[in-house]
């Protein structure tokens, strides 16, 4: 519980409670609710993903970690040469139907680690897996603008509950 409070930054729980009833809600207690929220939903962590060889295994990951929000989320997942996982964030957060994706941050944070490869995965909370014609033209600019710092974009996955669009697997991205 210490450690709790620590990370809250509250001197005790009725610190938290007054801080939640006077929606005082802070990024830290959001992180908060979204890692407690990851945790209970099962048993994909952070760790059992260290390479993305099998598909199924990204697409556990990704529905268990997206693809039940109800607002959109972007996330990268970063890659070494020989597919290693070396880094995965979720960059942009919006509203029910779209998020505002920076190519900038994403080559920023990109050339962070030693990045060889990206995945991108955002979902669609209205179970609608078609990809927009704004997610498709964003698709190709983040491509064209990866591959002139060496880094290959693997695959845009929009995930639902239940299912997967894979821009790789319908052709929208070439290797």
């Amino acid at each position: 519980m210490k450690k709790i409070l620590r990370f809250l930054k509250c001197k005790d729980i009725d610190e938290v409670v007054t801080k939640i009833k006077s929606y005082e809600i802070n990024e830290e207690l959001e992180q908060f609710k979204e890692l407690m929220t990851t945790i209970s939903k099962g048993n994909i962590q952070r760790k059992d993903l260290t390479t993305v060889k099998a598909k199924s295994e990204l697409l556990s990951y990704l529905r268990s970690d997206i693809g039940f929000k109800n607002t959109e989320e972007f996330k990268v997942i970063y890659l070494s040469s020989s597919n290693r996982l070396i880094g995965e964030e979720t960059l942009f957060r919006g509203t029910i139907d779209r998020s505002v994706v920076y190519p900038r941050l994403i080559v920023e944070r990109a050339l962070k680690y030693p990045t060889k490869g990206v995945i991108f995965a955002h979902n669609h909370p209205s179970g609608d897996l078609k990809p927009s014609r704004k997610d498709i033209e964003l698709t190709h600019e983040l491509k064209d603008l990866l591959e002139r710092i060496d880094i290959r974009l693997l695959d845009h996955i929009i995930i639902g509950e239940d299912d997967y669009f894979s821009f790789y697997d319908n052709g929208l991205i070439e290797h």
